[in-house]
């Protein structure tokens, strides 16, 4: 009897043990992932913030200083990210049509290239 108490105590040992050797490595896994993610993010705030830097280089060359200049992301579940530019500047709801279109395709020069990123360029017009 006392063999058999014993060798239960064993069993639920070693299943204890085996429950919490899996808890840890389902949590170094986790976090593993999520510092994966992390340093992904701060990848595309990087070339994000670039992009917008280099936007209102171009505007101000352009003429067009002190910009509004509003850089939005949506991210999919799959990590693929479509952004929109959206630009806002007084003397650019003066301009004619093809001057306008002109200046969104030298805008849409500067996106940066990354698989799985779309880009939508517009302006916000006061009409």
């Amino acid at each position: 009897m006392e063999k058999k108490t014993g060798m239960a105590g064993y069993a639920a040992v070693t299943v204890l043990l085996v429950l919490i050797a899996a808890l840890f490595f389902g949590v170094t896994v986790r976090s593993e992932t999520e510092a994966g993610a992390g340093k992904t993010e701060r990848y595309y705030q990087d070339k994000e913030r670039e992009l917008t830097r280099e936007i209102r280089t171009l505007l101000e060359r352009e003429g067009f200083k002190n910009s509004g200049v509003m850089l939005t992301r949506v991210v999919e579940e799959d990590g693929s990210r479509a952004y929109t530019v959206t630009v806002h500047h007084s003397g650019i709801d003066g301009m004619e049509e093809t001057e306008r279109a002109a200046l969104l395709r030298r805008l849409a020069e500067l996106d940066f290239e990354e698989e799985g990123c779309g880009f939508r360029h517009k302006f916000l017009l006061d009409e």
